[in-house]
């Protein structure tokens, strides 16, 4: 037996081909689709042998998850069980319920405890299907694309109707029919730059978290990785930073939003600068010719390691040792030289001034151990 069989209750009320059906006295009959019905029906039959044999369940602490999740598989044929499907289907129930005085409460479900859970399934149905639909996070709904801005505006553009979505207090009939006479008309060319419930530097890490590893997999398909790598630093923090192609499209924003938007610009260019340290200038870049590369002998420092100055102050001491070439460079060249065949090297930036600090520092001297 299925959940949503067919089910005569009394010669008024019955379930019938997945709809709940009340048949006033001398008036049209009432007719509940969608989750709204199928949650009545649960409650309803909660606690009886028929209830055992459809293996309705509904618990709270499950959060009506098996009901819920068979109601999905048995709605499929009817189209049912998507966000604009179901708006449709409550909003229509709703008008033919509060059309009449009463009805829901002292006919079809007069018991208050049966009704309250009743409405408690609509409304985590109707939540869990509108969070499929726009993602519980505004980065879930869309996803990430080059550059940064490019993903704000796209994401400001679907953030109004996705917040209608996931604020709206679904146990509300003029609240559902406001929001099904928003669908029915047709998208609004709206945005807002405001994302619900998101912190904006939650936002710009995850995105930066998604760039950085999309770039080192890139990169990684090359011999010379590291320098590629460096190559695609100074590009991103070019590309990234750029928010000119935008600029147009703000004309006919709101000055609020004009605002917050050019907040985002700020933070975000601050953001990338912080995480990409200032590159040779393109004047030296040109001039310069990667002169040393990788070997077998020693491995390069990596940027994320902490100790990474200090890291480079060992490598250049034992390249030292064995690559004549190498120590003549060392010796001879300017420090500033030095650091920028050392950063075509590694594939990250070698600042001259922490190199330096790092080569003046005395190392610790060891003490001796008594026994």
């Amino acid at each position: 037996m299925k959940l949503l069989d067919d089910y005569i209750f009394d010669e008024r009320l019955r379930y019938e081909g997945h709809k709940l059906i009340y048949l006033p006295e001398g008036d049209e009959p009432i007719v509940l689709g969608g989750i709204l019905g199928a949650a009545i029906l649960g409650v309803r039959l909660l606690n009886t042998d028929e209830a055992d044999k459809r293996g309705i369940s509904l618990s709270e602490a499950l959060r009506y998850k098996p009901f819920l999740d068979q109601y999905d598989r048995e709605v499929i044929a009817d189209d049912w069980g998507y966000i604009e499907a179901e708006l449709e289907q409550l909003d229509l129930a709703y008008l033919e319920l509060f059309s009449s005085e009463q009805v829901l409460i002292e006919t079809i479900c007069p018991n208050k405890r049966q009704l309250s859970i009743a409405m408690d399934v609509v409304a985590t149905y109707m939540r869990r299907i509108a969070i499929e639909e726009y993602g519980a996070h505004i980065y879930e709904r869309v996803p990430w694309k080059m550059p940064f801005a490019q993903w704000l505006f796209d994401a400001a553009r679907i953030e109004p109707r996705r917040q209608r979505f996931l604020q709206i207090d679904w146990t509300d009939p003029a609240l559902v029919h406001e929001l099904a006479c928003y669908m029915e008309k047709g998208e609004p060319d709206e945005q807002t730059f405001f994302f619900e419930g998101e912190e904006a530097a939650d936002i710009m890490a995850r995105y930066w978290d998604w760039l950085w590893h999309y770039a080192q997999k890139d990169a990684a398909i090359f011999p010379d990785s590291n320098v590629v790598m460096a190559q695609y630093k100074q590009t991103i923090r070019e590309t990234e930073i750029d928010w000119d192609f935008i600029k147009p499209e703000m004309k006919d924003f709101d000055p609020e939003q004009i605002n917050l938007c050019r907040k985002w610009m700020s933070q975000w260019t601050d953001f990338v600068k912080d995480k990409i340290e200032p590159p040779v200038s393109t004047r030296k870049k040109k001039e310069e010719e990667q002169l040393f590369f990788p070997d077998e002998v020693l491995k390069c420092p990596t940027e994320d390691d902490p100790e990474k100055y200090a890291a480079t102050r060992e490598y250049i001491k034992e390249r030292k040792k064995y690559d004549e070439n190498f120590r003549k460079f060392a010796k001879n060249e300017s420090h500033a030289r030095l650091c920028r065949q050392l950063t075509l090297l590694f594939g990250w930036y070698v600042d001259p001034g922490s190199l330096r600090k790092s080569l003046l520092r005395k190392p610790k001297r060891k003490t001796k151990q008594y026994t």
